[in-house]
């Protein structure tokens, strides 16, 4: 049987239970306009102004607050289903629509990271599985902790403060829109992207090591190496075949995490992203704002997590058959 046949089952059964994911997010969603103290109509008036009664009467018909929850829930996850997340309390403006401009950019600054840590760490765990014991696997484990402990906002400024305005090679920050001019985006692109690949390449590179140490243990290899195996195409062709579950496992959920994560690079490089709306969201108490950006990162963070399942049935059989 076909590899993608047999994968039918399993991703029907995978997309069932992201459903279900997908509307138990929904509902905490929704419920934290509920759930949050004080009453949401009086925060938003401000109850140090002494609202009139007829201001407050008029809000809470405009949120669709005077109807009963039950109503009010099944019209708004009817409106999400639709695409349709409300308008803006700050200026009555399309959520999907802020959405549909802000996502493209933060999804772009993950992958750009994402693409950094791969080319970083991978190179770097091998070549230190390699040399196990060495003094340049010394060098390259010391890196990747150094690597890991230095906070993205402490890495970032120290990459604006050498490369935007001691080298003057790039952009301190802003965001240039890439129909205007491609190379001044990707200009803009380099230093967040960097910023918050360097990190991720770290735990990248020693997960990539460990599981390369675990496979080069293994009887297999010591087989293959009886029989005349050339060791570069015993790494390539049957090692890193083998350690790449538990490497692809980590880019998939750090690529998640990155979704949600990047708000201090954001604000860092003045790029504006998803993060970053949502934080001025939450500071103007824009709740049909807020409810649509943490929807759709948890959405997209989901989805992920159901990508890098079915990449972990593709690249290891044994595992699609438990799951059949």
């Amino acid at each position: 049987m076909s590899p993608l046949i047999a994968l039918v089952p399993v991703v029907l059964r995978r997309l069932g239970t992201a459903l279900l994911q997908l509307l138990a997010v929904a509902t905490l969603v929704f419920a934290m306009l509920f759930l949050l103290p004080g009453d949401p109509v009086m925060i938003l008036l401000g109850q140090d102004s002494n609202p009139t009664p007829e201001a407050v009467a008029a809000l809470r018909e405009k949120l669709g607050l005077d109807r009963p929850i039950a109503v009010q829930y099944l019209d708004w996850l009817g409106g999400v289903l639709r695409g349709d997340f409300g308008r803006s309390l700050a200026n009555d403006y399309p959520v999907a629509q802020y959405i549909a401009q802000t996502l493209p950019r933060t999804l772009e600054l993950a992958v750009a990271a994402i693409l950094v840590a791969v080319v970083i760490g991978l190179p770097v765990g091998i070549a230190a599985a390699l040399r196990r014991g060495t003094l340049a696997d010394s060098l390259l484990t010391s890196a990747t902790t150094l690597g890991i402990s230095v906070p993205v906002y402490i890495l970032g400024a120290l990459l604006i403060l050498i490369f935007a305005q001691g080298l003057n090679w790039l952009p301190a920050s802003g965001y240039t829109d890439l129909s205007r001019n491609a190379l001044e985006h990707f200009r803009k692109l380099v230093l967040p992207a960097v910023t918050l690949g360097l990190g991720l390449a770290a735990s990248i590179a020693r997960m990539t090591r460990a599981s390369m140490l675990e496979i080069l243990g293994r009887d297999f290899v010591r087989t293959l190496r009886a029989k005349g195996m050339g060791e570069t195409q015993i790494i390539w062709q049957h090692v890193l075949r083998s350690a790449a579950i538990p490497i692809v496992t980590i880019v998939g959920l750090q690529l998640g995490n990155l979704l949600g994560g990047t708000v201090l690079v954001e604000a860092l490089f003045n790029w504006p992203g998803l993060a970053t709306m949502l934080v001025k969201a939450v500071g103007d108490r824009d709740y049909p704002m807020v409810q649509g950006a943490i929807l759709t990162i948890a959405a997209a963070f989901i989805l992920i997590n159901l990508a890098v399942e079915l990449i972990y049935s593709l690249l290891d059989p044994r595992i699609r058959r438990r799951r059949q």
